[in-house]
């Protein structure tokens, strides 16, 4: 799949899941708070990609991100089996 397929498709998973318009600046505001730790989970899916779920105004975001093509490449609905443990976690406490 293209890159451009591929952000479309990751644009209508956003809207799809939490009614979230991604644009490009939203992208790079999601990667670069990443990149700065902000985030309420992080867990390997393999080599490259990782779960990542962090606050974006006042409600939970998850998604999948790939560090080999520096880009989000997939939104997760909010129960999704890659945050099942985290999820598990925070009701146990």
């Amino acid at each position: 799949m293209n890159r451009v397929a591929c952000r479309l498709r990751v644009k209508a998973e956003a809207f799809a899941r939490y009614g979230l318009q991604i644009g490009k600046r939203v992208r790079q505001d999601l990667i670069h708070r990443v990149h700065n730790g902000d985030v309420k989970y992080a867990r390997k899916l393999s080599h490259s990609r990782t779960v990542i779920v962090l606050d974006h105004h006042g409600a939970e975001l998850a998604f999948i991100y790939s560090s080999a093509r520096r880009e989000i490449i997939s939104f997760l609905a909010a129960d999704a089996w890659e945050t099942a443990e985290w999820r598990n976690e925070k009701r146990a406490r």
